[in-house]
């Protein structure tokens, strides 16, 4: 390899590493503020899920087949393989045999994309522009809406979810139909709330429960990127050190080596 092949190549680790390093602090920024409001909108989900494990004690799975499956993931990459653990799961689910005619709400364009190979056909739709900013609960209540939630009995959420700073995993959380829910004989036993309140307390949940699992989603998938560009850094300046170690042996040879041919030369020119 020639000194000026080293040379470009150091270059272009040189350039390689100001990108990186900027993914790290933009990611670093962004997983602040999505902390910020995790803290926020984490008593939505946890108040949610205690409300689902005191009063259901059913398993979501037996013998349901009109089920729904939401992927969370986003349209990005570069973030290690958090998008990838989460379509493992989903596809771990479809493959069951009561799962055959499950419907998947892709939340992010790398969960379609990973799913379109083998399970395309249960693929009800895509939400794009995902992952750009934290998400919001207006845009949990649209893909809802966008989904007919109300013809599903049964729901799964695929998430991530954080467990210390710099590792995750998948989680996910079960919900339920409306109308379903409602027979549940310990909520159907609730005389004291109108089942208008009930109703809408329900839907409300629900959505809080989706919203609460973009954002802890995005949260991680901002906390792998960062690490991951880190890494990346780390790498390209190590194999940067090692080419500039290179191009200074050589450089030195070649120098040492004209010397040689000149003073070679000098003293040929001077014995006679």
């Amino acid at each position: 390899m020639s000194l000026r092949t080293i040379q470009k190549k150091i270059q272009s680790f040189g350039n390689i590493n100001k990108i990186t390093s900027s993914l790290k602090l933009v990611s670093a920024a962004k997983l602040a503020k999505t902390e910020r409001l995790l803290k926020d909108v984490r008593p939505f989900g946890h108040g949610t899920l205690s409300f689902y494990k005191h009063y259901t004690h059913i398993n979501m799975l037996d013998h349901i087949e009109n089920h729904l499956i939401f992927a969370i993931t986003s349209d990005r990459g570069l973030c290690g393989g958090i998008h990838t653990a989460i379509v493992k799961k989903v596809k771990q689910e479809l493959d069951r045999p009561d799962q055959k005619l499950a419907k998947v709400v892709c939340v992010g364009q790398k969960s379609e994309e990973l799913l379109a190979k083998s399970h395309k056909s249960n693929i009800l739709f895509t939400v794009f522009k995902i992952g750009k900013d934290n998400p919001t609960f207006l845009e949990a209540s649209k893909i809802f809406n966008e989904c007919n939630y109300a013809e599903f009995i049964a729901c799964q959420i695929f998430y991530n979810r954080m467990v210390t700073r710099g590792k995750s995993q998948v989680d996910w959380i079960s919900i339920y139909n409306t109308d379903f829910l409602l027979t549940v004989a310990h909520i159907a036993s609730m005389e004291e709330v109108e089942e208008e309140n009930m109703r809408s307390y329900i839907e409300f949940s629900t959505v809080s429960l989706l919203f609460f699992a973009m954002v802890e989603n995005s949260l991680c998938e901002h906390s792998a990127r960062m690490i991951a560009m880190d890494a990346a850094s780390k790498n390209v300046k190590s194999l940067s050190e090692k080419l500039s170690l290179e191009y200074n042996r050589k450089r030195q040879f070649k120098i040492t080596s004209d010397l040689i041919d000149i003073v070679s030369g000098s003293q040929v020119i001077t014995g006679k």
